[in-house]
């Protein structure tokens, strides 16, 4: 398959489910959030073992930030211990919470399977090569805009992606090529990939929400949202060119370079390299074809029939591991990674604890007190999404914001919370748990993602866009 065809038959795919997506919106996959009931005189529903909690929370961050204890390890750990803590409750509490898990290692295998027959088939590979000649080519004549412009093309295709499909796909598809073109031309991946977490969650905003409860569709979230996020990405593409040219620079300097950040005659033959990558790569048609359909499909018929979505998931693992050949079907259909499911069972466990705790409680009395104002709302799910570091808790209550505040407002302030706390730790979203384990393939420290690496990042960042979205959905919307 050629280099134009594969290009055009991206731009058909996004096109398509574009129109499907402005059409049925995209539904989410989360079951009804969790139901047990709480009594206020346990001691569960106690500050002394909220605290607990909180505490076993922080020590396994710590451990991962100076330890680097590996994520499935610490979360794992964390969540077996609240259920120790939760004693009657765990069994209803685990019950409930892998409801919840179980959609999840359908919908994602369906996702992560195609992908990495894409990545198998040499496909990536191609649009790097292509990107990455290209980039050579404006090095050479424009050395000054080259990193501000690789930064930009790269989080806005995630941002882009991640809207058109999910951050799951989102950050499938684009880290590999984030790798290959930052490792051609020497550049520090590290604040891309980073910000490309955030740049996925931001493009997902419209989805980690019950968008039922306010019958939200894409069109909404273009007139009401984009603006806003459009804001956030663009202090995020400038932080993140900022630090990479930082990077670069330092990198320069160590190495005794009197150029900064690149010696012409590197740069030309690097591009010279990706020009002859793109030529010589031998790609898989029939790999590459099949994970491409699979892909389509399965984000197209999720959107169409959102009742069906698990039956549709389960149908495409099934249509891939056949089409795939003998010697690869149990690879590939373990391609997400053990860790990877390991890591969500235990964060789905962790939200249904902290839910049926004294900090959910407090979560839902501060958010009464507050009356819907759009900076509480924001607060709350900032909080409830780094707590649990997913969104079931925030998602319970977007039925009391509705009641508070019937209006848009209250919806977005709690998306934009969710989206800020979603992208305060690697392991607050689907995005930076499936990119700590991608990032790992390459099996080199440099491009590796892991907590610390992450953490410098996304929380000085979290906390402006939960500033600026408190500031946003109060005096803007």
């Amino acid at each position: 398959m050629s280099l134009r065809l594969l290009v055009r038959f991206r731009f058909s795919l996004f096109f398509f489910f574009f129109l499907a997506s402005s059409t049925h919106g995209f539904a989410s996959a989360a079951t009804p959030p969790l139901e047990l009931s709480l009594d206020a005189t346990s001691w569960q529903a106690s500050w002394s073992a909220g605290a607990l909690m909180l505490l076993l929370l922080f020590t396994a961050y710590c451990a991962m930030k100076r330890y680097e204890v590996p994520l499935a390890l610490a979360l794992t750990l964390v969540s077996l211990s609240f259920l120790i803590i939760q004693w009657g409750s765990a069994e209803g509490i685990l019950r409930a919470s892998f409801l919840q898990y179980a959609n999840i290692t359908v919908l994602f295998t369906a996702i992560a399977i195609p992908a990495h027959m894409i990545e198998r088939s040499q496909g990536f590979k191609v649009i790097a090569a292509w990107l990455g000649y290209q980039l050579g080519k404006v090095r050479l004549r424009h050395p000054r805009i080259t990193t501000p412009l690789l930064v930009i093309i790269l989080l806005t295709a995630t941002y882009l992606t991640s809207a058109l499909m999910h951050t799951v796909p989102s950050i499938l598809l684009m880290t590999p090529i984030i790798i290959r073109l930052c490792a051609s031309y020497k550049v520090p991946s590290r604040w891309i990939l980073s910000a490309a977490i955030i740049a996925s969650n931001l493009g997902d905003t419209p989805n980690i929400v019950e968008s039922d409860a306010w019958g939200i569709q894409a069109s909404d979230f273009v007139r009401e949202v984009l603006p806003a996020n459009l804001i956030v990405l663009a202090a995020l593409i400038f932080l993140a060119t900022v630090l990479t040219q930082r990077g670069i620079t330092s990198r320069s300097r160590a190495a005794g370079a009197t150029q900064v950040p690149f010696y012409t005659l590197q740069v030309a033959q690097t591009a010279a390299d990706w020009k002859k990558a793109k030529s010589d790569v031998a790609i898989d048609r029939r790999l590459l074809g099949a994970g491409l359909a699979l892909l389509f499909l399965f984000l197209l018929f999720r959107v169409l029939y959102p009742p069906f979505a698990i039956a549709i998931g389960a149908a495409t693992i099934v249509v891939a591991i056949l089409l795939e050949r003998k010697q690869e079907r149990y690879h590939s259909l373990t391609s997400l990674g053990f860790d990877v499911y390991l890591a969500f069972a235990a964060i789905f466990v962790l939200a249904g604890c902290v839910e049926h705790s004294w900090i959910g409680l407090v979560l839902h009395q501060q958010l009464a007190a507050a009356h819907g104002a759009a900076w509480a709302i924001a607060a709350t799910g900032y909080l409830g999404t780094t707590f649990t570091a997913d969104s079931s808790l925030t998602t319970a209550v977007s039925h009391t914001i509705q009641q508070m505040d019937p209006s848009r407002a209250g919806i977005w302030a709690l998306a934009g919370g969710i989206c800020a706390g979603g992208s305060s730790l690697i392991t607050a979203s689907s995005a930076g748990i499936i990119l700590a384990e991608e990032s790992q393939r390459f099996n080199d420290p440099e491009h590796a993602i892991n907590f610390q690496r992450y953490l410098a990042f996304g929380l000085p960042f979290s906390f402006f866009m939960l500033i600026f979205y408190g500031i946003y959905y109060t005096f803007v919307r």
